[in-house]
């Protein structure tokens, strides 16, 4: 079961900005009213009060207590001429401007990554929750509340790209994509990880807000979280094609830098969360051997194992049920059945259009999808993953998928091809249907060599300009 939420209490990352929020309710009237004190900030950020077609404010006090803390001796509460003592005095007042112009510049800054980037994307984003490091544990609490009822977690990462090839022989294809994705796990960062909660009939969380899922404000409730990480273009390695395409689908380095989440940090919450380690919590995913390999680097808080068997080992224990789509796509259409069954015409139909094509987009518009947000970011293609997932378990299975066939098989990995001989003088054709954008060399905070260690390929034979095959994340179009 999980953790309860009261684990974390309710003074969590956001209390601050509650409790300046009201200082900054409570000062309005003062400042209306007397000349002597400093005019009152403005809140005119988009995503604030400054819209008119809004009225969100997370921050909002009930007005209860917002006029209690007047009334306790605020400006406000008839000592606005600066001349009380106390909390009237001129240098309490101006302590309560500083702090306000504070919040100001923290609102300007998109502090709240929610209501910062909505006020970007619009209401198509409205139940995408965004999640930074001020809110990351009011929204694992409410996480935890939910995943007894929604216990279908469709996922999808966002990651800087591959800079690395393993040097040496393989035993198979399958191998080759292990040590591939191993060495890139290693060296880089998670840049986002989108989940999208489901139950079992396929729905996914209500827009209301109630107690159950923690958001009872005027807001519609989230039914996908896009954690944000912690990501530096000037400190963190990247290949440059990968990070140009995310920042055009709308990703804010400049925010990440800021305010993003520290990876170890969500590794520890998602480990105590409810989400992974149990039989009954169900992960979906599309072409995912590295966005699990992340998860699973950050808690671990350990390199990836040497090996593709260790690999899995850690794989089942931490995400006991997980289904890839592309693998149940391609198993399909490559032995005619599923379940053990042939398909039906309908299903045989599906595969037959899409023939070659693979890609995420490809199958949800051949599924007829629609994608609520921005392609490659990640809370975006978790649900659209999860849609995909429901969509193909009722038209190409037949309405269930069978655990012992499906669970646990990842595209890409598992030795699912013919075992051959592998080295790096040869060209190594891209069979996953992936995108790859690894041309040139990787870009370092130096511009000397990558620093990587002796598992790990160095510069003069790392064959950085070859086509690089695996699960790479930009190649989900």
């Amino acid at each position: 079961m999980p953790p309860p939420v009261g684990r974390y209490g309710p003074s969590g990352l956001n209390a601050p900005y509650n409790i300046q929020q009201a200082h900054l309710q409570s000062q309005h009237p003062a400042h209306a009213q007397s000349g002597n004190t400093l005019p009152p900030p403005s809140l005119g950020h988009p995503g604030f009060a400054g819209n008119p077609n809004t009225n969100i404010n997370p921050f909002t006090l009930s007005g209860g207590i917002a006029n209690g803390m007047a009334v306790a001796g605020f400006p406000g509460a008839g000592a606005g001429d600066g001349g009380g003592t106390g909390l009237a005095s001129h240098a309490a007042q101006m302590g309560f401007a500083r702090g306000a112009q504070m919040q100001q510049q923290q609102l300007h800054q998109g502090h709240d990554g929610r209501l910062a980037l909505e006020a970007k994307g619009g209401a198509v984003k409205s139940r995408i929750r965004d999640v930074w490091k001020h809110n990351l544990a009011h929204e694992m609490a409410v996480l935890r509340q939910l995943v007894d009822k929604y216990p279908y977690i469709s996922m999808d990462t966002e990651f800087p790209g591959i800079v690395a090839r393993p040097i040496g022989s393989f035993s198979n294809k399958a191998d080759y994509h292990y040590q591939t994705l191993r060495c890139n796990v290693d060296l880089l960062k998670m840049i986002q990880l989108g989940i999208t909660l489901f139950n079992d009939e396929g729905e996914v969380p209500p827009a209301s807000g109630t107690d159950a899922n923690g958001h009872a404000y005027g807001v519609p409730a989230p039914c996908t979280w896009q954690f944000n990480f912690r990501f530096s273009l000037e400190g963190d390695m990247y290949a440059q094609e990968s990070t140009a395409m995310l920042a055009k689908s709308g990703i804010d380095f400049a925010m990440h830098e800021k305010n993003g989440i520290d990876p170890f940090e969500f590794g520890a919450l998602l480990i105590s969360s409810g989400l992974v380690l149990l039989d009954d919590v169900h992960w979906v995913s599309f072409h995912s051997g590295y966005d699990f390999g992340y998860l699973m680097k950050i808690m671990l808080c350990s390199q990836l194992p040497e090996n593709e068997e260790e690999f899995h080992k850690l794989l089942t224990i931490f995400f006991p049920s997980l289904y890839d789509i592309k693998y149940l796509m391609k198993h399909a259409g490559r032995n005619q059945a599923v379940n053990g069954s042939p398909l039906s015409q309908a299903a045989a139909q599906i595969l037959t259009n899409l023939g070659q094509k693979s890609g995420l987009q490809d199958i949800a518009d051949e599924l007829g999808v629609k994608r609520v947000g921005i392609a490659h970011q990640a809370g975006s293609d978790s649900l659209v993953t999860g849609e995909i997932y429901w969509k193909t378990r009722q038209l190409i299975f037949g309405g269930a998928i069978d655990d012992s066939k499906y669970s646990g098989q990842i595209w890409g990995l598992n030795g699912q091809m013919p075992a051959m001989a592998y080295n790096m003088a040869q060209q190594t054709p891209n069979l996953n249907g992936a995108t790859i954008y690894s041309g040139g060399t990787p870009s370092t905070p130096n511009t000397g060599s990558h620093g990587a260690g002796a598992h790990t390929p160095q510069h003069h034979g790392a064959g950085y300009n070859a086509p690089t095959p695996g699960a790479y994340q930009m190649g989900r179009v």
